[in-house]
């Protein structure tokens, strides 16, 4: 299965977007880790982006990133996390210990897996349809096959935002993500002018490291942060190899072509 990469969108420590983080991920600067800014979409209203959480501004910033000169309004759309919005969750977890217990309706309505996705398309005005996926540490490779079998059934682009903030304290003995980490990438019809993946399903093998010992530390902190291998070989612009672990123990065989 070929698709194209039209547009990448990037936002992790040390990484603000993809054009600038172009030459350290070519390994021709190095990376320094720095705190994650993640700033508020102006896609949404005033109104709405004030009820918007962190997991939301980081999936809508790469979708913005990734589509700034495309038409969104008509757009499919995958939208992966392994773990949602664990600051929600962790909020809302705490306020059904209280002798009253209270849930927030604007908490609870950003609980859901999919509300990335529905604030993107309210964001766009799109009618399209916005796929909400999660594959534990998979997610990445569940959502880029997701993305690339619509691409391939329907024809046209297809945005796939992989995303995941870090979790709280409560839930960081079982679910250690320590750092925010998002990746937007629009894929098209494999053609000319444009990096190409050929994406196949295999048997299990070794994911690929980073070439930077401090990428590859970050790979391991977010299940989104596994894009980094394939980000490295796009920004090189050079054709390259990479193994991203799939689910149900496969693993996702991705040959770039510049």
């Amino acid at each position: 299965m070929k698709v194209g990469i039209a547009a990448i969108g990037l936002l992790g420590p040390g990484l603000a977007d993809f054009a600038s983080a172009r030459h350290i991920l070519a390994g021709q600067e190095p990376h320094e880790r720095a705190p994650v800014a993640i700033p508020p979409t102006t896609l949404l209203p005033a109104n709405e982006r004030r009820r918007t959480t962190d997991t939301i501004r980081l999936a809508l910033k790469v979708a913005e990133e990734a589509t700034a000169d495309c038409d969104r309004s008509q757009l499919r759309s995958v939208f992966a996390s392994s773990s949602g919005d664990m600051d929600i969750i962790d909020r809302i977890c705490e306020a059904l210990t209280q002798a009253e217990p209270m849930v927030s309706p604007v908490q609870f309505h950003n609980s859901v897996h999919n509300a990335p996705a529905g604030n993107w398309s309210i964001a766009t005005a799109n009618p399209a349809p916005a796929t909400a996926i999660s594959g534990f540490n998979a997610t990445l490779a569940a959502g880029l096959l997701e993305a690339a079998t619509l691409l391939q059934a329907e024809g046209g682009d297809v945005l796939l935002a992989a995303y995941d903030v870090a979790s709280m304290v409560t839930f960081r003995r079982v679910r250690p993500i320590t750092e925010p980490f998002a990746v937007g990438l629009r894929l098209s019809p494999a053609g000319a002018g444009r990096p190409t993946l050929e994406l196949a399903l295999g048997e299990g093998g070794d994911p690929t490291p980073c070439r930077q010992d401090s990428l590859e530390a970050l790979r391991g902190t977010n299940p989104a942060a596994r894009a980094l291998p394939l980000l490295e070989v796009l920004a090189r612009g050079e054709g390259g190899h990479v193994t991203l672990a799939a689910p149900l123990g496969r693993s996702l065989e991705i040959r770039v072509t510049p």
